[in-house]
């Protein structure tokens, strides 16, 4: 695998949906600037030492987790792990699929010009029709599970392809809005953070990256020893922070003009929509605005097809990307029936699709994070890890192995508790002294077990 591949691949996991939607709602909210500083520095080094251990893990064992989990190693608790694995991707690939329709919807509208001259009441009509138009919706979600069995059977060859297209165009993007993203930052705010908004920042760029903490291991594979990670890795996480901040650029304008109370992606594109109310033509830069977010909306669920198509020599591979996106077709099903807060699928007064988000994004996929982490810091011999990071050892990699042994698993824990503890509606505090507590039981029990099997004078 060349550079110019490998870096195309690489972005592709990076880049998403997130990038165009989310992160303004959580820069208007929680601190404009000094939230984009935060998480821009938190891609660049924090999240980097988990990618490289994910890839020096591909690197080193040369399998899949397939193959990894029910043929090499061959324990019950790597089949549970790659189960918990697949059950992150169905749950990731679904939200994606739904969020995915929504973009296209909204993007195919816009581009047509059907949301220019809209009146606040045309606006209110136009939103409780697609709201009500489930099958409009669905009709996305069927199409791109089929897009995504068609090209599953293609794997590296179709992905790579399809990359090797949109990354240019994303980066051309990218340089012609770099004026407006200089003006941008220099009109923001820059406050003082809270700890809320620390954490806020840590757990959208872990789940900004969250496909690449899934499928990173299965690039490396792939890859041969002789590329470098460390700055392969900074130069994809600054192409994706780039295009985030140049999306923002754009929807910084409505959304400075809509107001930062209680924003989020409905009240975005609601905001957009406004801002086209005395418009007769589009404006280019809200054409690229929506054709990015559908654009790219369409390529995020592509690389989690390499966890599902690159079993080597494994019979029924066929029936497991089947199986696979048959179940993120009816997950996505369930998402498109019950994201309005009439249906019957609402669970302590949420849509279904908070909770799965919530699971995914801040329980699983910080679990499997974490898992790796300890798994490249602690379990993996050093010299080993030595070789593919910093052959000449020194510095860098002590600060690298630090922060993976220690730093890594502490936040993401962090992560994982507050995100458990608002899926089942429990306080923060209560939950890490609920946490501390068993963990103090069980130590105890391990004790009093101990001395009571081996007593000692």
């Amino acid at each position: 695998m060349n550079l110019i591949l490998l870096l195309a691949l690489l972005v592709g996991t990076q880049i998403g949906l997130s990038d165009g939607l989310i992160l303004p709602t959580l820069v208007a909210e929680h601190g404009q600037g000094s939230f984009l500083a935060v998480y821009t520095v938190l891609k660049l080094l924090f999240i980097l030492p988990v990618l490289q251990a994910e890839l020096v893990a591909g690197r080193l064992y040369r399998v899949t987790p397939f193959e990894f989990s029910f043929f090499i190693l061959n324990k019950t608790w790597a089949r549970v792990f790659f189960s918990i694995l697949l059950t992150a991707v169905i749950l990731v690939m679904a939200t994606n699929l739904f969020n995915t329709s929504w973009a296209l919807m909204f993007g195919i509208d816009g581009l047509q010009g059907e949301l220019l001259s809209l009146k606040p009441l045309d606006q209110n009509l136009y939103w409780f029709a697609q709201n009500q138009d489930i099958s409009r919706i669905m009709i996305f979600v069927v199409l791109q599970g089929i897009l995504l069995i068609m090209l599953g059977g293609l794997a590296w060859r179709a992905i790579a392809a399809i990359f090797l297209t949109v990354v240019p165009l994303v980066a051309l993007f990218i340089l012609l809005s770099l004026p407006n993203i200089g003006r941008m930052l220099y009109a923001m705010a820059w406050p003082p953070l809270s700890w809320d908004d620390l954490l806020v920042a840590l757990q959208h760029a872990l789940t900004s990256s969250m496909a690449g903490l899934l499928i990173w291991y299965v690039v490396g594979t792939n890859l041969s020893d002789r590329l470098p990670t460390g700055r392969v890795i900074i130069a994809v996480q600054s192409f994706d922070v780039l295009y985030g901040m140049a999306m923002l650029a754009i929807s910084w304008q409505w959304i400075s003009a809509y107001g930062f109370v209680d924003l989020d992606v409905g009240t975005l594109l609601r905001a957009l929509t406004a801002s086209l109310s005395d418009t007769v033509q589009l404006p280019f830069s809200v054409a690229a605005w929506l054709f990015f977010t559908a654009l790219v909306g369409i390529v995020s669920s592509l690389p989690l097809l390499l966890l599902v198509t690159q079993e080597r020599h494994v019979l029924g591979q066929q029936w497991l990307l089947i199986g696979t996106v048959v179940a993120v077709v009816a997950l996505s099903g369930v998402l498109v029936y019950s994201h309005d807060p009439d249906s019957p699928l609402i669970w302590y007064g949420k849509p279904v699709y908070d909770y799965v988000q919530q699971l995914s994004q801040g329980v699983i996929i910080p679990f499997i994070t974490a898992a790796i982490a300890l798994w490249v810091g602690w379990v993996v011999w050093p010299n080993r890890v030595l070789l593919q990071v910093n052959p000449h050892g020194g510095v860098r990699y002590f600060l690298w192995r630090l922060v993976l042994k220690f730093v890594v698993p502490l936040v993401l824990g962090l992560v994982f508790v507050r995100a458990a503890a608002r899926l089942i509606a429990v306080d923060l505090y209560l939950a890490l002294v609920g946490l501390f507590t068993f963990l103090l039981i069980f130590r105890l029990y391990r004790w009093v077990k101990q001395r009571a099997l081996f007593p000692r004078i």
